[in-house]
């Protein structure tokens, strides 16, 4: 999976693109987890997880979710999912993850993450 982070106001938006799918010895969940960590870090506890360039995701990889959606709410902050992906809104919403963490319709979506290519320019 590559991660991707950008900034819109207050919210930082990462970008997951490719394979979400964990392996036995979970090696896929550090990049995310050192991501996040980083981030808060840096003072950042609001988040949203863009997830429409997911090409696959599974039950671990949607645990991981959970646990930064908790990490973030014990900081005073807050996990936003954007998945205007169908694939990936059908299974927050099998999973009832969806009514765990924000999901956004894909009407009110860009409030929270424009696509990459209409984001609005770091100042700089």
């Amino acid at each position: 999976m590559n991660i991707a982070c950008r900034r819109r106001g207050p919210l930082t938006v990462i970008d997951l693109t490719g394979r979400w799918t964990i392996s036995p010895s979970e090696i896929e969940v550090l990049d995310l987890q050192a991501t996040v960590v980083r981030l808060m870090a840096a003072g950042s506890v609001r988040m949203a997880f863009n997830l429409s360039g997911l090409t696959s995701l599974d039950a671990r990889g949607l645990g991981e979710f959970v646990h930064i959606h908790n990490k973030l709410r014990r900081a005073g902050g807050q996990l936003v999912l954007i998945a205007s992906n169908r694939f990936v809104r059908r299974m927050l919403a099998v999973t009832r993850l969806d009514e765990v963490i924000l999901v956004p319709p894909p009407t009110a979506e860009l409030r929270y993450a424009p696509s990459p290519a209409r984001a609005e320019p770091s100042p700089g």
